[in-house]
């Protein structure tokens, strides 16, 4: 028989895992860009690659490598249970061993432009994009890619959203958000049953009182944070809101950065109780400034802002939440703040805008100008180079995962990187596509 304090363990772990919102990621899987619910980018569980051993890797295989064809993988690779999930523009989803680049299987039919990047659950469910206005939504299983369900509608998540669009997965309700992203700023949020595909719920301007856009929601416990339109003065314009997940309300809009000026959001991160929120004055591509906004959670007010005027957010901000402290991707620095207070703990100075970067076992990574660069997270001291033969995609971030790098060559000389600690740049080993 278990003691009382057995079972009042066993009731506390229970109730964390419930209040998590989303089961423990493997500690050698990297399931879509950003990493997690909350887009921390931080894979604190990754401790293969240390500051000491990093010099040592090398390419161990990689997909499109000096074949004269040139193709962006967009985002970053999702890694589950050993095998890499990929897709690209004129292929279909292509799964490989991550440690050797055998070839495995592929699923779905080829994207003829952009081409989004998988998400993978914990239980070994590929959700995937397919298509570019309008754009289907498809699961298979992981581990032979039998199809498991299409949804019964297509979403519009405008011209390149499907790209970028990241579906998010709440494993503790078994359900799928995804978010469209329609020119004019009228679209819905989603949520779909994750085992049947079936549509549970949508919000929108006649449902809801705002529309959505944007790439991704994040998830943290019972709420939902995705941004939404609204007016604001005499005009609509980008808030952050934050959506009670049982009810379907929003519970409440988080303050836009002052003084009011024409912003959209472009991105946010949770960094435990911090909400971090990206806002640009232009689109991805061609945006001039930005504005960088943290809050608390459970309050609608600012608690700092930052104004880069010079050197706009290039990239998805990264959160470790054991050390509280963010770093903010720039053209051509990237900062380090302490997420609560706004102190600066360095700042890094490269060649050309710095794009998403990623962090694990104090060292981040982060693809600029035409090189994968890694650097630690204590100093900012660099540790490592490697070229891509070709100019960084702004999209794009490294995965990380079992002492593996993954990451687009952009065009380059690969189209997709594979860096290890053994093996070297004339091995790739197996069949590789």
């Amino acid at each position: 028989m278990k003691s009382a304090l057995s079972w009042t363990f066993l009731v506390c772990f229970c109730g964390v895992m419930i209040l998590s919102g989303s089961a423990q990621i493997g500690a050698a899987d990297w399931p879509h860009f950003g990493y997690d619910d909350q887009l921390t980018s931080y894979a604190k569980q990754e401790k293969t690659i240390t500051v000491q051993n990093i010099k040592n890797l090398k390419r161990i295989w990689g997909i499109g490598c000096d074949d004269g064809y040139f193709s962006v993988i967009f985002r970053s690779p999702a890694v589950f249970k050993e095998n890499l999930f990929t897709a690209s523009a004129g292929q279909k989803m292509s799964v490989y061993k991550a440690l050797t680049g055998d070839f495995l299987w592929d699923f779905g039919e080829s994207n003829m432009g952009w081409a989004p990047q998988p998400v993978l659950t914990t239980d070994g469910v590929v959700i995937l994009l397919q298509g570019t206005i309008p754009t289907s939504l498809f699961a298979a299983a992981a581990g032979t890619g039998k199809k498991l369900w299409e949804a019964p509608i297509e979403f519009d998540l405008g011209y390149s959203g499907a790209a970028y669009a990241i579906p998010a997965v709440d494993e503790a309700r078994g359900v799928i958000y995804i978010v469209e992203n329609k020119f004019g700023g009228d679209g819905k949020l989603y949520a779909l049953n994750k085992k049947t595909g079936s549509i549970l719920w949508s919000k929108s301007k006649t449902v809801g009182g705002a529309a959505y856009r944007g790439n991704a929601v994040l998830l943290k416990g019972s709420w939902i944070f995705a941004a939404a339109v609204v007016q604001v003065s005499f005009s609509e314009a980008d808030k952050l809101a934050r959506i009670n997940a049982t009810t379907r309300k929003v519970e409440l809009f988080y303050d836009r950065p002052g003084p009011e000026e024409f912003y959209d959001i472009g991105g946010a991160t949770l960094c435990n109780n911090w909400l971090v929120v990206v806002y640009h004055d232009r689109d991805d591509v061609f945006r001039g400034k930005s504005v960088l906004c943290v809050y608390d959670v459970t309050s609608s007010k600012i608690v700092w802002q930052k104004r880069f005027t010079t050197s706009a957010i290039s990239g998805a901000v990264a959160a470790n939440t054991d050390k509280n402290v963010i770093y903010v991707p720039t053209d051509p620095y990237l900062f380090a703040y302490a997420v609560k207070t706004g102190a600066q703990v360095w700042r890094y100075q490269g060649y050309d805008a710095i794009r998403s970067p990623s962090v694990a076992n104090g060292i981040v990574y982060f693809l600029s100008d035409t090189n994968l660069y890694a650097i630690s997270e204590t100093n900012k001291k660099r540790l490592f180079r490697y070229p891509l033969g070709h100019e960084a995609e702004y999209s794009t971030q490294v995965a990380i995962s079992n002492g593996m790098l993954f990451f687009s060559g952009n065009g380059g000389t690969c189209d997709l990187f594979a860096l290890g600690l053994t093996g070297g740049s004339e091995s790739p080993r197996g069949t590789v596509r």
